[in-house]
């Protein structure tokens, strides 16, 4: 497996990660009304759309160096 592979892989996995929290906090905040778990969420789910298009990014970086 490159390192390319896992790089890949971690990031998939970070983005589920931070998705599932963002998700999380936010049905938190429904239930409790808390502000800290409605920024908690809000931030976890821009975090993860950040790291979606950090990831296309890197994709395309190393299939323009030809990195496999």
């Amino acid at each position: 497996m490159s390192l390319r592979t896992i790089h890949l892989i971690f990031i998939l996995i970070v983005i589920v990660s931070a998705e599932m929290f963002g998700a999380r906090e936010l049905f938190q905040f429904r239930q409790t009304g808390e502000v800290g778990a409605l920024l908690l969420g809000v931030l976890s789910l821009l975090g993860g759309l950040g790291l979606c298009v950090y990831a296309y990014y890197f994709v395309r970086k190393m299939d323009s160096a030809d990195i496999h």
